[in-house]
């Protein structure tokens, strides 16, 4: 299915996995219908409709119809949801946000406080009002930066 380098790996972090999760679990109800999980499959991990029907019943293991978050995490960290995965999917985007993610967060704790946003914001040269651009990203009000805001910022995920 997949060929090629891949950019995505079972070493995913899990807050990855929660927001992709998230962001078709539009009821919140903690379960992806069939759907919904078909939906993911094409548009975030690149599979087309042949690929991702294949993939779908490799991830409802028991054929219930929905999928909750911890059937999908453990369906795609092993080896047969890492070969649906194709290389072109927007999890090749989301490794690069990783990566730069962990690039400012500086002290490793999870989060981008106010100084680690100056250094960021200082290399995409945004020469605005610091303060305001943490207010607009902090959509948590918590005075950082979580990594789904970070996505959410790169409009790459919802908030």
């Amino acid at each position: 299915m997949a060929s090629g380098k891949s950019y995505f790996s079972a070493t995913v972090p899990r807050i990855v996995v929660q927001s992709l999760f998230k962001k078709y679990d539009t009821d919140g109800n903690g379960h992806l219908s069939k759907k919904e999980v078909l939906l993911l499959l094409k548009d975030d991990l690149g599979m087309d409709n042949k690929q991702a029907e294949a993939c779908y019943m490799l991830v409802d293991k028991d054929g219930g119809g929905s999928v909750s978050f911890e059937e999908f995490f453990s369906w795609l960290r092993n080896e047969k949801g890492l070969e649906c995965v194709n290389d072109n999917s927007r999890y090749y985007y989301i490794r690069k946000a990783i990566d730069e993610f962990k690039k400012y967060d500086r002290d490793g704790n999870g989060t981008i406080d106010k100084d680690e946003l100056k250094l960021l914001l200082k290399a995409v040269d945004y020469r605005h009002d610091l303060n305001e651009a943490l207010r607009q990203l902090d959509t948590s009000g918590d005075g950082k930066i979580s990594f789904p805001e970070f996505l959410a910022w790169l409009n790459w995920l919802p908030n």
